[in-house]
């Protein structure tokens, strides 16, 4: 009897014991199986969302010149790696002693960005747990690799720092060999026209397809295409929306006089919400992946775009940021006429909500049966020597310029020529049929002279933002 006992009561503990084993089992199993799915899921969005958009617009690699590389296969590469190598750099810096003002820079492998990015902006992108580099910078304009003392660079526009920390230079050194030979094999000659002015790098055989014909990706004239678009605005609202066309054949689309979606002739889009602003404030980042899943979700990300410019801003006390993008065509960038005020694409990101969104993105137009071909351009300093006269007019009839005699101001825009390079300009006039043209860019101290690079005429003086107007101090 006391034998039958004890074997029910053994059985019975086995089979808890059984029982409690195989729960810890699938619950394990099950465990592990949903942190596999989240890796697998999550990862994907990173890589779309992060380092495909911001991202540098030109690379450059420093030997006896700087050579500027505008490859866009080749800068990807430096981008990929230099993510990398900046993240294991920004990571360890703790104390002030690792972040060394330093502007002597040997030769290097430097990455641009247009204008300077906010540091916490690429910190938190990053995932970076330790952000005292923000403490000793807060922008960043360029980041640089010296070749050969491996250490990392960082300016913010005015200043240069070293960071004496340690990384592992095998890729990057790797990449200014690359970089090194495209800039052998791709410039032959430099331009300086003035005994103090800057060295540059150009080519003597430039080439550039021409004629290139663009259209707006927004066809005013699409009435299903418009209607798909307003609806994605409005969703379930889109019912009680008000539709008007005014004599400009603008589309309006409003809703109760606070959300505002305008489609004009040439393709340009604005949208505009002035409801209630959320009380939500959040990070530089917070208020960038909130801006790109808009961009996605309306008309998707453009192709070549790339982050541009970031401005803090304020609107009814609350605090949020304006985001600008930019992109390419054929590697070079497009450059939008300064005569008109419209962005490839321009967000603004107040608390947790998107309160305005403008953009234009032109598409190539393959259907005007006009053949586009290579052609040759003008040698920059051709162009500079015919028209070096006209534009010393222009610069002195700024009535900052005033006091200097001609000669003076003629030396003084030779002598601050930094960056001379190929683009397309966009003069953002037309919805179709409308004609970019390759135009050398010749950057100075405070206004860029766009040039016809096949006639050598010139188009257009841009002047600079002045210090401070990015909206970063």
């Amino acid at each position: 009897m006391g034998k039958e006992r004890f074997k029910n009561l053994l059985l019975i503990v086995l089979v808890i014991i059984s029982i409690y084993a195989s729960g810890l089992l699938w619950l394990d199993l099950s465990w592990d199986f949903s942190l596999e799915l989240e890796e697998e899921i999550k990862e994907p969005q990173q890589v779309l969302s992060i380092w495909d958009k911001i991202r540098p617009s030109k690379s450059s690699i420093t030997t006896d010149y700087q050579y500027m590389i505008y490859d866009g296969a080749l800068n990807q590469q430096i981008w990929t790696v230099f993510v990398e190598a900046s993240r294991d750099a920004f990571r360890y810096i703790y104390e002030e002693e690792d972040v060394v003002a330093s502007p002597h820079l040997g030769n290097n492998l430097k990455i641009h960005f247009s204008n300077p990015m906010p540091m916490d902006l690429i910190i938190e992108g990053m995932g970076i747990g330790n952000t005292r580099i923000s403490d000793f910078v807060s922008r960043v304009e360029w980041i640089a690799y010296e070749t050969e003392t491996q250490h990392m660079f960082v300016s913010d526009g005015r200043n240069v720092y070293r960071l004496d920390v340690s990384i592992e230079g095998h890729k990057l050194d790797e990449l200014t060999a690359q970089a090194t030979q495209y800039a052998q094999e791709h410039y032959d000659a430099v331009f300086n026209m003035s005994e103090s002015g800057a060295f540059i790098p150009i080519s003597s055989s430039e080439k550039a397809w021409n004629p290139i014909f663009i259209k707006s990706e927004i066809d005013v004239e699409d009435q299903e295409a418009v209607q798909r678009i307003a609806k994605d605005y409005f969703k379930d609202s889109f019912d009680y929306v008000r539709t008007t066309i005014d004599r400009e054949r603008t589309i309006n689309y409003v809703y109760r006089n606070e959300k505002v979606l305008r489609l004009y002739e040439e393709g340009f889009l604005e949208f505009y919400d002035a409801m209630e602003i959320a009380l939500d404030e959040g990070s530089s980042f917070e208020a960038f992946s909130l801006a790109i899943q808009f961009i996605e979700d309306f008309l998707g990300f453009p192709e070549d775009g790339y982050l541009s410019r970031v401005t803090p801003m304020m609107r009814e006390g609350k605090y949020g940021y304006r985001f600008e993008f930019s992109y390419h065509l054929f590697d070079r960038p497009i450059i939008f006429s300064q005569v008109r005020e419209e962005k490839a694409i321009q967000i603004e990101v107040i608390g947790n909500r998107v309160v305005y969104y403008q953009r234009f993105i032109r598409d190539i137009d393959y259907d005007t049966g006009i053949e586009t071909e290579e052609v040759e351009v003008l040698n920059p300093r051709q162009i500079v020597e015919q028209n070096i006269d006209f534009i010393t007019e222009l610069y002195l009839e700024d009535d900052a310029n005033g006091h200097y005699s001609f000669d003076e101001a003629k030396s003084k825009i030779l002598e601050s020529i930094y960056e001379i390079h190929l683009a397309y300009f966009d003069p953002s006039r037309r919805s179709r049929d409308q004609l970019i043209r390759s135009v050398w860019v010749v950057k100075t101290d405070d206004r860029s002279y766009i040039f016809n690079a096949i006639t050598g005429t010139i188009i257009e003086e841009q002047h600079h933002e002045r210090e401070g107007q990015n909206g970063l101090e």
